[in-house]
């Protein structure tokens, strides 16, 4: 039996999420119809991925985003696409810190277990998390800029393994995107993965999916 030795973390929408205020806020800026907060972060965890995506042709990675999001909120591609833009624009819009955070990163080291950041992030993900009060919870940080890999690519996970001593069967990965997180840990070779999913975007799928932040307990060692 494999001995759990350590929890790989996404951090942007698993720990700190965009702010459905500035999205509504946005989303009013360029003409769009009222938009209510929980609505539009809904729809965003739905389009956060659609960068993979090799349509539509001729847009940039965030753009394309923008574009999904405006169609699942129903105001179009090119509404999405302009207040995706302000939003992305703003530095305010990660603000609101997952009200469990604090309390069960501090429950996964009571447990014995290190911790990992592993997240696609501007080169300031440390500065971020010591602003959240969260970067002495972090054993390891990688951020994708500094790294010069970003998820889905199992390097990124490899390297935050490396820095801990950790062998891939010894690591649970936890966050928010399907491509970038679970898959992506699956290339790494960790094959225990949980889908944080605090919008209920995915309904069934055959790998352990929360809706808030505690339930990971469960799926950890006891203390």
């Amino acid at each position: 039996m494999t001995v759990r030795k350590a929890v790989l973390f996404d951090i942007g929408m698993t720990f700190i999420h965009p702010s459905g205020q500035v999205m509504s806020e946005e989303l009013a800026a360029v003409g769009a119809p009222d938009v209510e907060a929980k609505t539009a972060e809904a729809a965003l965890a739905a389009a956060a991925e659609a960068h993979h995506l090799d349509f539509p042709q001729g847009l940039s990675r965030p753009e394309k985003v923008g574009a999904m999001w405006g169609q699942l909120l129903g105001v179009g591609a090119e509404t999405g696409r302009r207040a995706w833009r302000r939003c992305t624009n703003r530095t305010d819009l990660y603000r609101d810190l997952d009200p469990d955070a604090a309390a069960v990163l501090d429950a996964v080291r009571r447990r014995g277990l290190a911790v990992a950041a592993v997240s696609n992030s501007d080169g300031t993900l440390v500065e971020e998390l010591a602003g959240f009060g969260l970067l002495d919870f972090f054993d390891v940080v990688v951020d994708s800029t500094i790294a010069g890999v970003e998820k889905p690519d199992p390097q990124i996970f490899a390297s935050a393994l490396d820095r801990l001593g950790c062998a891939p069967a010894g690591a649970l990965f936890v966050g928010d995107g399907l491509i970038n997180d679970i898959f992506g840990a699956w290339r790494a070779g960790i094959t225990d993965t949980v889908l944080y999913d605090r919008h209920r975007v995915y309904r069934e799928l055959p790998v352990p999916v929360i809706t808030a932040l505690p339930q990971l307990l469960d799926y950890l060692p006891a203390a």
